[in-house]
Protein backbone atom coordinates (compact mmCIF):
# COMPACT_ATOMS: atom_id res chain seq x y z
CA UNK A 1 0.00 0.00 0.00
CA UNK A 2 3.28 2.43 0.37
CA UNK A 3 4.51 1.61 -3.18
CA UNK A 4 0.90 3.33 -4.07
CA UNK A 5 0.60 6.33 -2.29
CA UNK A 6 4.02 7.20 -3.45
CA UNK A 7 2.25 6.51 -6.66
CA UNK A 8 -0.80 8.64 -5.72
CA UNK A 9 1.48 11.70 -4.95
CA UNK A 10 3.69 11.37 -7.62
CA UNK A 11 0.37 11.67 -9.90
CA UNK A 12 -1.03 14.77 -8.50
CA UNK A 13 2.09 16.43 -8.89
CA UNK A 14 2.82 15.43 -12.60
CA UNK A 15 -1.23 16.57 -12.92
CA UNK A 16 -0.13 19.78 -11.90
CA UNK A 17 2.89 19.97 -13.85
CA UNK A 18 0.65 19.09 -16.98
CA UNK A 19 -2.12 21.83 -16.77
CA UNK A 20 0.72 24.29 -16.02
CA UNK A 21 1.92 22.65 -19.54
CA UNK A 22 -1.04 25.33 -21.00
CA UNK A 23 1.04 27.74 -21.03
CA UNK A 24 3.53 26.74 -24.01
CA UNK A 25 0.85 24.82 -26.13
CA UNK A 26 -1.40 28.70 -27.94
CA UNK A 27 -2.85 28.87 -29.63
CA UNK A 28 -3.62 25.18 -30.09
CA UNK A 29 -7.35 24.37 -28.75
CA UNK A 30 -8.39 21.62 -26.75
CA UNK A 31 -9.06 18.83 -29.42
CA UNK A 32 -5.43 19.78 -30.90
CA UNK A 33 -3.93 19.32 -27.29
CA UNK A 34 -5.97 16.19 -26.87
CA UNK A 35 -4.59 14.92 -30.74
CA UNK A 36 -1.17 15.39 -29.66
CA UNK A 37 -1.33 14.17 -26.13
CA UNK A 38 -2.71 10.98 -27.37
CA UNK A 39 -0.19 10.86 -29.41
CA UNK A 40 3.05 11.76 -28.14
CA UNK A 41 1.59 9.15 -24.61
CA UNK A 42 1.36 6.55 -27.16
CA UNK A 43 5.12 6.92 -28.97
CA UNK A 44 5.86 7.11 -24.92
CA UNK A 45 4.49 4.00 -24.15
CA UNK A 46 6.17 2.03 -26.83
CA UNK A 47 9.42 2.88 -25.82
CA UNK A 48 8.80 1.87 -22.33
CA UNK A 49 7.48 -1.28 -23.61
CA UNK A 50 10.51 -1.73 -25.81
CA UNK A 51 12.71 -0.75 -23.16
CA UNK A 52 11.37 -2.71 -20.58
CA UNK A 53 11.34 -5.56 -22.89
CA UNK A 54 7.74 -6.34 -22.65
CA UNK A 55 6.81 -6.12 -26.12
CA UNK A 56 5.54 -9.50 -26.10
CA UNK A 57 3.93 -9.48 -23.29
CA UNK A 58 1.93 -6.90 -24.49
CA UNK A 59 0.57 -8.59 -27.35
CA UNK A 60 -0.44 -11.43 -25.77
CA UNK A 61 -2.53 -9.04 -23.71
CA UNK A 62 -3.86 -7.20 -26.31
CA UNK A 63 -4.75 -10.60 -27.68
CA UNK A 64 -6.56 -11.68 -24.91
CA UNK A 65 -8.36 -8.40 -24.80
CA UNK A 66 -9.73 -9.21 -28.20
CA UNK A 67 -10.45 -12.64 -27.87
CA UNK A 68 -12.47 -11.71 -24.61
CA UNK A 69 -15.77 -9.95 -25.26
CA UNK A 70 -16.68 -8.86 -21.69
CA UNK A 71 -12.67 -7.54 -21.46
CA UNK A 72 -12.82 -5.94 -24.96
CA UNK A 73 -16.13 -3.96 -24.08
CA UNK A 74 -14.40 -2.68 -20.64
CA UNK A 75 -11.55 -1.28 -22.83
CA UNK A 76 -14.04 0.36 -25.20
CA UNK A 77 -16.05 2.36 -22.46
CA UNK A 78 -12.58 3.07 -19.77
CA UNK A 79 -10.87 4.48 -23.18
CA UNK A 80 -14.80 6.80 -24.02
CA UNK A 81 -14.37 7.62 -20.24
CA UNK A 82 -10.72 8.43 -20.57
CA UNK A 83 -10.85 10.47 -23.44
CA UNK A 84 -12.97 12.81 -22.15
CA UNK A 85 -10.48 13.53 -19.45
CA UNK A 86 -8.28 14.10 -21.31
CA UNK A 87 -9.65 16.39 -23.87
CA UNK A 88 -11.34 18.69 -20.75
CA UNK A 89 -7.56 18.39 -18.83
CA UNK A 90 -5.99 20.25 -21.84
CA UNK A 91 -9.03 22.68 -22.64
CA UNK A 92 -9.78 23.88 -19.29
CA UNK A 93 -6.88 25.94 -18.91
CA UNK A 94 -6.90 27.06 -22.06
CA UNK A 95 -10.66 28.90 -21.84
CA UNK A 96 -10.12 30.13 -18.19
CA UNK A 97 -12.30 26.89 -16.69
CA UNK A 98 -8.89 25.87 -14.58
CA UNK A 99 -10.83 26.79 -11.10
CA UNK A 100 -13.56 24.48 -12.30
CA UNK A 101 -11.50 22.18 -13.21
CA UNK A 102 -9.53 21.72 -9.85
CA UNK A 103 -12.97 21.63 -8.49
CA UNK A 104 -14.01 18.52 -10.12
CA UNK A 105 -11.11 16.66 -9.11
CA UNK A 106 -11.73 18.03 -5.06
CA UNK A 107 -14.99 16.78 -5.47
CA UNK A 108 -14.23 13.58 -7.20
CA UNK A 109 -12.26 12.17 -4.20
CA UNK A 110 -15.27 12.60 -2.45
CA UNK A 111 -17.45 10.68 -4.73
CA UNK A 112 -14.45 7.49 -4.96
CA UNK A 113 -14.91 7.52 -0.82
CA UNK A 114 -18.74 7.11 -1.36
CA UNK A 115 -18.15 4.71 -4.25
CA UNK A 116 -15.90 2.57 -2.48
CA UNK A 117 -18.35 2.52 1.07
CA UNK A 118 -21.51 2.33 -0.44
CA UNK A 119 -20.32 -0.70 -3.31
CA UNK A 120 -17.57 -2.41 -1.56
CA UNK A 121 -18.18 -1.41 2.19
CA UNK A 122 -15.14 -0.03 2.89
CA UNK A 123 -14.44 1.49 6.10
CA UNK A 124 -13.68 5.27 7.12
CA UNK A 125 -11.05 6.44 10.23
CA UNK A 126 -12.52 9.08 11.93
CA UNK A 127 -10.11 11.50 10.11
CA UNK A 128 -11.61 10.59 7.06
CA UNK A 129 -15.12 10.64 8.37
CA UNK A 130 -14.07 14.17 8.93
CA UNK A 131 -12.79 15.30 6.24
CA UNK A 132 -15.52 13.44 4.42
CA UNK A 133 -17.62 16.28 6.37
CA UNK A 134 -15.48 19.23 5.87
CA UNK A 135 -15.54 18.56 1.54
CA UNK A 136 -19.55 18.57 1.88
CA UNK A 137 -19.58 21.87 3.87
CA UNK A 138 -17.26 23.18 1.13
CA UNK A 139 -18.98 21.42 -1.43
CA UNK A 140 -22.95 22.62 0.13
CA UNK A 141 -21.15 26.70 0.22
CA UNK A 142 -20.50 26.21 -3.20
CA UNK A 143 -24.33 25.40 -4.46
CA UNK A 144 -25.49 27.81 -2.12
CA UNK A 145 -23.13 30.68 -3.86
CA UNK A 146 -23.93 29.74 -7.25
CA UNK A 147 -26.84 27.30 -7.54
CA UNK A 148 -25.41 24.40 -8.58
CA UNK A 149 -21.40 22.90 -9.78
CA UNK A 150 -20.19 23.58 -13.23
CA UNK A 151 -20.35 21.23 -15.68
CA UNK A 152 -16.71 20.90 -15.86
CA UNK A 153 -16.63 20.21 -12.06
CA UNK A 154 -19.46 17.50 -13.09
CA UNK A 155 -17.90 15.52 -15.88
CA UNK A 156 -14.75 14.98 -13.52
CA UNK A 157 -16.19 14.18 -10.29
CA UNK A 158 -18.88 11.51 -12.05
CA UNK A 159 -16.55 10.51 -14.94
CA UNK A 160 -14.31 9.11 -12.97
CA UNK A 161 -15.48 6.47 -10.28
CA UNK A 162 -16.76 3.94 -12.80
CA UNK A 163 -13.35 4.50 -15.06
CA UNK A 164 -11.72 2.81 -11.34
CA UNK A 165 -14.36 0.61 -11.03
CA UNK A 166 -14.18 -0.64 -14.44
CA UNK A 167 -10.50 -0.75 -14.52
CA UNK A 168 -10.34 -3.17 -11.59
CA UNK A 169 -11.88 -5.95 -13.70
CA UNK A 170 -9.51 -6.01 -15.81
CA UNK A 171 -6.52 -8.36 -15.76
CA UNK A 172 -3.88 -5.84 -16.78
CA UNK A 173 -0.81 -3.94 -15.23
CA UNK A 174 -1.19 -0.12 -15.27
CA UNK A 175 0.98 0.17 -18.54
CA UNK A 176 -0.88 -2.65 -20.93
CA UNK A 177 -4.28 -1.16 -19.87
CA UNK A 178 -3.25 2.21 -20.81
CA UNK A 179 -1.28 1.60 -23.94
CA UNK A 180 -4.76 -0.67 -24.96
CA UNK A 181 -6.58 2.19 -23.98
CA UNK A 182 -4.58 4.44 -25.87
CA UNK A 183 -4.85 2.86 -28.95
CA UNK A 184 -8.76 2.81 -28.74
CA UNK A 185 -8.58 6.29 -28.58
CA UNK A 186 -5.30 7.04 -31.13
CA UNK A 187 -7.32 7.09 -34.57
CA UNK A 188 -9.47 9.82 -33.14
CA UNK A 189 -6.83 11.77 -32.27
CA UNK A 190 -4.70 11.04 -35.63
CA UNK A 191 -8.21 12.37 -37.04
CA UNK A 192 -8.75 15.40 -35.13
CA UNK A 193 -4.82 16.53 -36.14
CA UNK A 194 -5.09 15.86 -39.61
CA UNK A 195 -8.48 18.29 -39.64
CA UNK A 196 -6.72 20.78 -38.26
CA UNK A 197 -3.59 20.11 -40.95
CA UNK A 198 -1.18 18.98 -37.78
CA UNK A 199 -0.88 22.65 -36.36
CA UNK A 200 1.37 23.41 -38.78
CA UNK A 201 0.81 27.32 -37.32
CA UNK A 202 1.93 26.39 -34.23
CA UNK A 203 5.04 24.82 -35.22
CA UNK A 204 6.05 27.50 -37.55
CA UNK A 205 5.35 30.43 -34.50
CA UNK A 206 7.11 27.60 -32.18
CA UNK A 207 10.16 27.11 -34.53
CA UNK A 208 12.56 24.44 -33.15
CA UNK A 209 10.89 24.06 -29.68
CA UNK A 210 7.72 22.97 -31.40
CA UNK A 211 8.38 19.35 -31.22
CA UNK A 212 10.18 19.67 -27.62
CA UNK A 213 7.07 21.28 -26.18
CA UNK A 214 4.66 18.04 -28.16
CA UNK A 215 7.00 15.89 -26.42
CA UNK A 216 6.81 16.86 -22.67
CA UNK A 217 3.12 17.00 -23.16
CA UNK A 218 3.67 13.13 -24.26
CA UNK A 219 5.76 12.27 -21.05
CA UNK A 220 4.13 14.36 -18.81
CA UNK A 221 0.63 12.93 -19.75
CA UNK A 222 2.02 9.23 -19.97
CA UNK A 223 3.69 9.36 -16.29
CA UNK A 224 1.35 10.97 -14.70
CA UNK A 225 -1.88 8.75 -15.87
CA UNK A 226 0.65 5.78 -15.32
CA UNK A 227 1.11 6.81 -11.69
CA UNK A 228 -2.19 7.43 -11.45
CA UNK A 229 -3.39 4.03 -12.80
CA UNK A 230 -1.06 1.95 -10.79
CA UNK A 231 -1.97 3.98 -7.37
CA UNK A 232 -5.70 3.01 -8.29
CA UNK A 233 -4.66 -0.62 -8.55
CA UNK A 234 -2.75 -0.88 -5.54
CA UNK A 235 -5.28 1.04 -2.86
CA UNK A 236 -8.56 0.85 -1.20
CA UNK A 237 -10.99 3.21 -3.34
CA UNK A 238 -11.15 5.41 -0.53
CA UNK A 239 -7.72 5.85 0.75
CA UNK A 240 -6.84 6.06 -2.80
CA UNK A 241 -9.73 8.75 -3.20
CA UNK A 242 -8.52 10.82 0.15
CA UNK A 243 -4.63 11.17 -1.08
CA UNK A 244 -6.05 12.45 -4.32
CA UNK A 245 -7.07 15.58 -2.27
CA UNK A 246 -3.36 16.56 -3.53
CA UNK A 247 -4.13 17.20 -6.99
CA UNK A 248 -6.82 19.71 -7.17
CA UNK A 249 -4.82 21.56 -4.77
CA UNK A 250 -1.60 22.02 -6.96
CA UNK A 251 -4.21 22.15 -10.27
CA UNK A 252 -6.03 25.27 -7.93
CA UNK A 253 -3.08 26.93 -7.75
CA UNK A 254 -2.09 26.31 -11.09
CA UNK A 255 -5.38 28.41 -11.29
CA UNK A 256 -3.94 31.18 -9.85
CA UNK A 257 -0.81 31.15 -11.44
CA UNK A 258 -2.58 31.03 -15.04
CA UNK A 259 -4.34 34.53 -13.87
CA UNK A 260 -7.72 33.60 -12.88
CA UNK A 261 -9.24 35.20 -10.26
CA UNK A 262 -10.34 34.27 -6.56
CA UNK A 263 -12.68 36.75 -4.73
CA UNK A 264 -13.04 36.29 -0.68
CA UNK A 265 -16.14 34.53 -1.41
CA UNK A 266 -14.55 31.88 -2.44
CA UNK A 267 -12.82 31.33 1.25
CA UNK A 268 -16.16 29.76 2.05
CA UNK A 269 -16.28 26.92 -0.21
CA UNK A 270 -12.11 26.46 -0.13
CA UNK A 271 -11.26 26.70 3.41
CA UNK A 272 -13.44 23.54 4.45
CA UNK A 273 -11.65 21.92 1.91
CA UNK A 274 -8.14 22.70 2.41
CA UNK A 275 -9.06 21.91 6.06
CA UNK A 276 -9.87 18.35 4.95
CA UNK A 277 -6.95 18.09 2.67
CA UNK A 278 -5.04 18.81 6.04
CA UNK A 279 -6.62 15.79 7.71
CA UNK A 280 -6.31 13.75 4.59
CA UNK A 281 -2.43 14.51 4.95
CA UNK A 282 -2.91 13.48 8.57
CA UNK A 283 -4.51 10.27 7.64
CA UNK A 284 -2.10 9.50 5.42
CA UNK A 285 0.91 9.82 8.23
CA UNK A 286 -0.99 7.63 10.45
CA UNK A 287 -1.63 5.06 7.96
CA UNK A 288 1.91 4.93 7.18
CA UNK A 289 3.01 4.85 10.91
CA UNK A 290 1.27 1.82 11.01
CA UNK A 291 2.50 0.39 8.15
CA UNK A 292 5.97 0.51 9.02
CA UNK A 293 4.60 -0.11 12.69
CA UNK A 294 3.67 -3.70 11.07
CA UNK A 295 6.84 -4.34 8.43
CA UNK A 296 8.91 -3.87 11.61
CA UNK A 297 7.21 -6.57 13.63
CA UNK A 298 6.88 -9.09 11.19
CA UNK A 299 10.89 -7.96 10.66
CA UNK A 300 12.01 -8.53 13.77
CA UNK A 301 9.84 -11.86 14.34
CA UNK A 302 11.17 -13.35 11.42
CA UNK A 303 14.75 -12.65 12.54
CA UNK A 304 13.84 -13.68 16.09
Amino acid sequence: MLIGILFCLSASVLFGALSYYSVWLEPLDGFAVFGWRVMGTVFIMLLALAIAKQGRAFREALSEVIHTPRSLMIVVVCSVLMSVQVWLFGWAPLNGHAQDLAMGYFLMPLTLVLTGRVLFNEGLSRLQSLAVGLALIGVGAELLRHGGVSLVSLVVMLGYPPYFILKRRLNLCALHSMMVEHLVMLPFGVAILYQKNWNWAFFAEQGNNGWLIIAGLGVLGCMALLSFIAASQRMPLSLFGMLSYVEPLLLFLVALALGESFSEADFITYVPIWLAVGCLMLNGWVVYKQHYLIVSTKARAISA
